[in-house]
């Protein structure tokens, strides 16, 4: 739960806080807060295994997997291994790590923690926790959002947010769309996508975009059985997907200049960035071009997806239809 302290009111009376996002910076207001709802989503650590049982066990376990992660995948967590309890462990990481690239790798692994961790309990209050892992999730992105800090967990990773309409109109409904495990194929290209995009792998995140897109068309065939060339391109997967009505509107002129776009945008931001070689005079991607290229994917793909729930849906409206 977030409560609006005077000085947080004052702060945006007096529009002292950012406008825009910041990507390469943490306050430690800001880690505090995480800290927190850390610990009222997962419950309180107990080091000693001879005492307890049940929830505290759980709990336990729960603090030792984040831990286990960490000391694998993060070189700088290891300067913490003195300290024995492990959720102090996470926090002293948290609190005082330099980069912020692990500092989110951190708070990602966490995070992945606490949207399991509802699935082992009816209520937070047996593991001794305040909220749940889902509650706790929410308000992390909203500290994120308070602190103007541009990155937003969605299962299962970070992601950098450049645009809050964007990413709330766009980015995050492509992401629950894609939890349909018909789907998995390009959930995974669209999150490395945004992987790609957060590391600065610019070329490679147009690339995995413009993957995502087109397994999105995949999927759908697929799915309905309809044929279509292993090799074919976007343009030629939604030429298929026209012809076989998935989507309703008449081709007057104005929609079928979208249907161009739809076939050739993706594909050309990815043709124009250098993907099919690396020329003298090869385009650089920059920030921009990959910020484009995952947004228009989320369109398309959201498109594309709602289109698919609609044909579903007037198929049983008329039940011999087919």
């Amino acid at each position: 739960m977030i409560f609006e302290t005077y000085e947080f009111r004052k702060r945006r009376e007096n529009k002292t806080e950012p406008d825009v996002y910041r990507y390469d910076v943490a306050p430690k207001q800001l880690r505090h807060q995480i800290c927190v709802a850390l610990e009222e989503g997962i419950g309180s650590y107990i080091p000693d295994p001879n005492r307890g049982s049940g929830f505290l066990s759980e709990t336990r376990d729960c603090w030792d997997l984040i831990d286990e992660v960490c000391v694998k995948e993060v070189d700088s967590y290891l300067i913490y291994r003195a300290e024995y309890n492990l959720k102090l462990r996470v926090f002293n990481f948290i609190m005082n790590s330099e980069s912020i690239d692990q500092l989110l790798s951190v708070i990602e692994i966490a995070c992945r923690a606490l949207a399991q961790i509802d699935n082992y309990y009816e209520s937070p209050r047996e593991r001794d926790a305040k909220q749940t892992g889902k509650e706790s999730i929410t308000e992390i992105n909203q500290r994120f959002e308070q602190h103007a800090v541009g990155y937003q967990y969605e299962d299962p990773i970070i992601i950098r947010v450049d645009s809050k309409h964007a990413h709330a109109e766009i980015i995050k409904p492509a992401l629950v769309l894609l939890k349909d495990p018909i789907f998995s194929k390009v959930n995974e290209d669209f999150i490395i996508a945004h992987k790609h995009y957060r590391e600065g792998h610019l070329k490679d995140s147009v690339t995995a975009a413009n993957r995502a897109f087109e397994c999105m068309l995949k999927a759908i065939c697929d799915a309905e059985n309809w044929p279509y060339d292993k090799g074919s391109s976007a343009s030629n997967l939604v030429s298929v997907v026209q012809n076989k009505k998935l989507f309703t509107h008449d081709f007057d002129r104005i929609f079928a200049a979208w249907a161009a776009m739809l076939k050739n945008g993706l594909s050309s931001v990815r043709n124009d960035a250098g993907a099919h070689g690396e020329g003298a005079h090869a385009a650089a991607v920059t920030k921009e071009i990959a910020r484009f290229a995952i947004n228009l994917a989320a369109s398309n793909i959201l498109f594309l997806g709602e289109s698919y729930k609609a044909l579903k849906a007037r198929r049983e409206d008329v039940p011999d239809a087919h």
